[in-house]
């Protein structure tokens, strides 16, 4: 299930790359070495599996959230560079495994469909990719960053107390200030980024519905169920920014076994775009770390359509099981055994093969 040497992240049998999300301080005090050091620290609680332990270049992507996705001195022209160094030595040679959490999403999806444009087709050859594992995926954008890029444009004047609640969950919004990626973030510009078109990579998705102690002043703000800053219509993958309830038509994020009216179809997710777990409890910023005490459910209609397909190119064997439960008049759920004693990247870990 599992190798691991001093020298490379492994998962699943191969080589990892991590790329991190949003850093809302960036915005006020953008970082002086374009976020290396913050993006070490927040991958400093995840399964040492996925974190490159020696090799002269690290596995973890670093990026300044106070810059654009792209244009000259943007994002991807900073993250270009480090992935460059390790197709240099192949690191990729035998295919890796991209893990990605919030606005990391948008990230990888640029580069996987764009990556012949942006490495070159000799060096792009070289970035052979068996799946992105997205972590409260927000490739498809928050209305939270419509809210925030809103009030940096002095809209939403009614809206400062709700302002003054975002200011203390960290997310630092003024008039006239640039928000950088945040301008990336929002729904409708998100989704230019991420249309349909994709390579045949896989993307599996782990979706939550929890939420953080600033949760209160966000969650009114994001259209359907939300995980405090990522709605479930971007977690999920579906390519449509509707209220959405579930990632699936037929379970819960509590693993309830019943029909979800307010759930993407198969049809309505991005082409290989396979929401695989869902957890109703954990919330945006616990998909990282090691935060334990939260059940998953698996999706079984929705990984059985990724090993039927074609982009099954990465394997995987979640461990569930289903129970009737007596407190809800005896209903049939679905969990992942161990879930609630393990954290995220630990139950990846012991699911990919």
């Amino acid at each position: 299930m599992l190798l691991l040497s001093m020298a490379h992240a492994d998962v699943g049998g191969k080589n990892v790359i991590l790329i991190h999300g949003f850093n809302p301080f960036h915005i006020v005090s953008p970082p002086s070495d374009n976020g290396k050091a913050d993006a070490m620290n927040y991958w400093k609680d995840i399964n040492p599996a996925f974190v490159r332990q020696g090799g002269q270049n690290s596995n973890i992507i670093h990026w300044p959230s106070h810059k654009r996705l792209t244009g000259s001195g943007g994002i991807i022209s900073i993250v270009q560079p480090q992935i460059q160094a390790l197709l240099n030595e192949n690191y990729c040679a035998d295919q890796c495994v991209i893990v990605t959490h919030s606005t990391g999403d948008l990230v990888a999806r640029f580069l996987v469909k764009n990556k012949t444009s942006i490495f070159g087709s000799a060096q792009a050859s070289k970035l052979k990719i068996a799946a992105v594992i997205d972590l409260a995926g927000a490739g498809g954008g928050t209305e939270l960053a419509n809210f925030g890029v809103g009030i940096s444009n002095g809209v939403n004047f009614g809206g400062s107390i709700i302002s003054g609640l975002l200011e203390y969950a960290g997310f630092y919004f003024r008039f006239g200030l640039d928000v950088g990626v945040m301008n990336d973030l929002q729904t409708s510009v998100a989704r230019n980024h991420a249309t349909n078109g994709f390579p045949a990579v896989p993307h599996l998705r782990v979706a939550g519905t929890g939420s953080e102690v600033f949760g209160f002043a966000t969650h009114p703000i994001i259209h359907g169920a939300d995980d405090s800053v990522v709605p479930l219509h971007s977690a999920c993958g579906a390519a449509y920014a509707s209220s959405y309830d579930s990632c699936s038509r037929d379970t819960r994020p509590d693993g309830k076994l019943t029909y979800v009216s307010k759930a993407p179809s198969a049809s309505q997710l991005y082409d290989y775009h396979y929401p695989i777990i869902m957890s109703e409890g954990i919330a945006h910023n616990e998909m990282q770390t090691n935060k334990t005490g939260n059940t998953m459910t698996s999706i079984r209609s929705v990984e059985a359509t990724y090993k039927n397909g074609n982009a099954y190119t990465q394997a995987i064997n979640i461990d569930d099981y289903e129970k009737r439960e007596w407190w809800d008049w005896w209903s049939k759920y679905r969990y992942i055994s161990g879930s609630k004693s393990n954290s995220v990247s630990t139950m990846l870990v012991n699911s990919v093969m």
